[in-house]
């Protein structure tokens, strides 16, 4: 069904906010399908696409640190964390000079099996993408940032009143 073309400010935010939840709609649905497709519960698997993702962009994560992106109680994430153990999913590890500091790893099987789910999509997304010059996308990703931070603070000051 094609849709409206917005016709004011406040019609293309909304146009632009609504684009936006469905595609994080939408990403919460791929994440249910991983986590069948891997036969583990999906906040297991948001888990693991967190450990793996910190792990490609040089930072892998602490448990601290990934209870708070998953947005569980330090001893709910440590039940979590012995599943993905005892699975074979991930490692924990101690890296760092201070060997009090844990580092959460992701083994080759979980890997394997991430990249065989989500490698197809990525290629698939690389060619939508491709359409658009570097400067829209630089734009597309200054309005998100833009919307995640006030979003963030938003959350924050909600913490605060309540």
């Amino acid at each position: 069904m094609p849709q409206a073309e917005p016709n004011g400010p406040n019609e293309d935010y909304e146009h632009v906010l609504h684009s936006l939840t469905a595609f994080s709609a939408t990403r919460k649905e791929l994440a249910r399908v991983f986590a069948k497709s891997v036969r583990i519960h999906t906040t297991d698997a948001d888990a693991v696409v967190l450990i793996i993702e910190a792990e490609d962009r040089g930072k892998p994560l602490t448990p601290a640190r990934l209870a708070e992106r998953v947005g569980l109680s330090p001893g709910a994430t440590s039940i979590l964390l012995g599943r993905l153990e005892q699975a074979g999913h991930i490692e924990r590890t101690r890296e760092e000079t201070d060997r009090r500091i844990v580092t959460l790893r992701s083994t080759a099987t979980i890997n394997a099996k991430a990249d065989a789910f989500f490698e197809p999509l990525q290629q698939q997304l690389d060619q939508a993408l491709g359409e658009f010059t570097k400067e829209q996308l630089a734009l597309v990703a200054r309005a998100a940032d833009n919307l995640r931070t006030t979003m963030e603070t938003y959350l924050r000051d909600c913490d605060t009143t309540t």
